[in-house]
């Protein structure tokens, strides 16, 4: 009988102990959540079009880098780069620290696809890596940009030995907390 009882007992402190100690399930609360989705040249890391190679497409809000006859600064004439030859252009585009938090250092790691690797390099006066300008131009470019300054992108395209046509390809940018 006192096993019985004590095991009633057990139970009881188990079950107690169960409750007491349960995990958090639920609760319910409404409210106000709004994040404004805006153009690349709106948004708290922004790409401004600084050259009129680069602009902001009207359709999705996104830099575009054009340097062909489809480019919607086109003033009608030329078509594209030519063969065997070397352009550099500086600052053609700029990429803005203006997040809310004070003292924010951004880094900005900017990759080119494949495609483009081998024809065209890009370079920064904010490259803490030494490709600051268009002899050190690089394929795989990183800047770290202080709390309300800007980082400005130069391009260098080199058709050296490239067959004439179109090269498309895509520009990759991350960017993080920067932490010497």
């Amino acid at each position: 009988m006192n096993k019985i009882i004590y095991l009633v007992m057990f139970s009881i402190a188990i079950a107690l102990v169960s409750g007491l100690s349960a995990d958090f399930r639920m609760y319910h609360a409404e409210r106000n959540f709004t994040i404004a989705i805006v153009t690349d040249d709106q948004e708290l890391i922004d790409l401004t079009p600084n050259q009129p190679y680069a602009f902001i497409d009207s359709d999705n809000g996104e830099l575009i880098v054009r340097f062909d006859a489809e480019n919607e600064n086109y003033p009608g004439y030329g078509k594209g780069v030519s063969p065997d030859s070397r352009y550099v252009f500086d600052d053609v585009f700029c990429v803005s620290n203006d997040l809310w938090e004070e003292n924010m250092t951004i880094g900005m790691d900017i990759d080119l696809s494949s495609e483009l690797q081998g024809i065209v390099k890009i370079y920064s006066d904010k490259s803490d890596e030494g490709n600051t300008d268009p002899a050190n131009a690089t394929s795989n470019l990183h800047v770290v940009i202080e709390n309300g300054d800007k980082a400005c992108i130069g391009f260098v395209i080199d058709t050296t030995g490239i067959k004439t046509g179109d090269y498309t390809g895509e520009m990759t940018m991350h960017a993080y907390p920067y932490q010497e």
